[in-house]
């Protein structure tokens, strides 16, 4: 694969382009110099770069990346608290006329019909909201609602909406009956069942793509601060094409930031599992 980009860059047919093989080696050169702090391209001295990198840290990256970091979590809260909550609607063993095969009663057709319905509606809801990019959609509300955070959050919020309610329903959809076969006996109600012989025994897996999902809406609020938001996005995009070395800085910001909720994410869950 290294050798296919090599070839790529540096040309042979088509993939070269209007430039010559010398030409885009010269400009990969001048790149990678960029890529260097400014003091120490000055100095020599790497130890000048700190200074340097405080300072952007201090001015605007720290704004940015605590900005970024809130709209990550607020999105993925939304998320998670509105999947969780119409999930029993779209649990194909609970939101039926007979909840885990089970015998509830008599039931008029149009309840029949209703139950089936309300579980295609919620699940087409799923598939849709994952469907439409988060891009595309943080475009329309800061159309309709302006630029600040919120459009972002509620993009986010709404394509992760769709992602965990499939990847959700999967997980609780495939546990094991029993519990909630008990509970429908014994009186509960589709919700109840849910909460009570459903959800403890999923908890877990349901974490485990939460944390994902919010690791992935870091790297996303990042990108959609080009829109015009401050966060890092929107630093990088200032910056590309003319302080190659302080977009490199933030993309570095960017990437500590998705690690950090990595090991939180691995701390969380492996302190539950305990």
């Amino acid at each position: 694969m290294g050798g296919l980009a090599v070839w790529a860059w540096l040309g042979a047919g088509n993939l070269s382009g209007r430039l010559d093989p010398g030409r885009r080696w010269e400009n990969l050169q001048r790149f990678a110099g960029d890529l260097v702090p400014a003091p120490v391209r000055d100095s020599g001295d790497w130890l000048s770069a700190l200074p340097w990198a405080w300072q952007l840290l201090k001015d605007q990256a720290l704004m940015a990346i605590l900005m970024t970091l809130a709209i990550a979590c607020a999105a993925i809260a939304l998320a998670g608290l509105a999947a969780l909550v119409v999930l029993p609607l779209a649990d194909r063993r609970l939101a039926r006329p007979d909840p885990a095969g089970l015998w509830a009663g008599r039931t008029s057709r149009l309840a029949n019909v209703g139950w089936k319905v309300l579980g295609g509606v919620i699940r087409f809801l799923f598939v849709l909201a994952r469907a439409i990019p988060e891009y595309l959609l943080a475009f329309l509300l800061i159309s309709l609602l302006g630029l600040h955070a919120w459009p972002l959050v509620l993009a986010l919020a709404i394509h992760n909406f769709g992602i965990l309610g499939r990847l959700w329903g999967e997980v609780s959809e495939n546990v094991e009956p029993a519990a909630s076969k008990q509970l429908i006996t014994s009186g509960s109600g589709r919700t109840q069942t849910f909460a009570v012989g459903i959800l403890p025994a999923v908890f877990n897996r349901f974490l485990i793509y939460f944390f994902y999902r919010w690791e992935t809406c870091i790297k996303d609020a990042t990108v959609l601060g080009m829109l015009g938001l401050l966060t890092l996005g929107h630093l990088i995009a200032l910056s590309k094409g003319f302080f190659w070395d302080e977009m490199f800085l933030y993309v570095l910001l960017g990437a500590a930031l998705i690690l950090a909720g990595d090991l939180l994410s691995t701390f969380v869950r492996r302190w539950l599992r305990g």
